[in-house]
């Protein structure tokens, strides 16, 4: 019983830790290496790929104007933006989700991608195979899944103000 203990614990002393928070003071979706390459506009934004679910999540009436908060899903992309009706073509990105390889506009942080080439500038090695890294900024966030020293996924949270 002891012994699996131990090897238990030495086991688990020997894995890097499969979900880690690191503070990068550069990072921001809209400006930086690491941000999220969209459309300058809503309209382009909305035929950047065939669209296969759009929903309203929120209205909020705002001081003269209405925040509209939706949610925007291609195949392997979903984004949640921010449109406001004194600004119709224009929006702010809340969120996006990568999960197909297919999407080139997370910069070097693309899904199948070696952990070791995709995370250089944001974490120092080593790099656990499986599991979640997360990277904040001062306002923004990137969560990447690993699987088997790849990304999985990348997840980036923004802020809308």
């Amino acid at each position: 019983m002891i012994r699996a203990f131990l090897a238990i614990a030495v086991f688990a002393l020997v894995l890097p830790e499969a979900k880690a928070q690191t503070y990068v003071a550069d990072l921001s979706c809209t400006t930086g290496p690491f941000r999220v390459k969209l459309p300058k506009t809503y309209k382009a934004l909305r035929v950047l790929a065939p669209l296969k679910r759009e929903r309203v999540l929120q209205k909020e009436e705002q001081e003269g104007h209405t925040a509209v908060y939706r949610e925007l899903r291609f195949n392997g992309l979903e984004l949640e933006v921010v449109t406001y009706s004194d600004k119709p073509n224009q929006y702010v990105l809340s969120s996006a989700v990568l999960s197909t390889p297919s999407w080139r506009i997370g910069g070097q942080l693309r899904v199948g991608t070696a952990a070791r080439i995709a995370l250089k500038g944001l974490a120092a090695p080593p790099y656990p195979s499986d599991g979640e890294l997360e990277f904040n900024g001062d306002s923004d966030s990137i969560r990447v899944t690993l699987s088997r020293g790849r990304i999985l996924d990348v997840e980036f949270s923004c802020a809308t103000e």
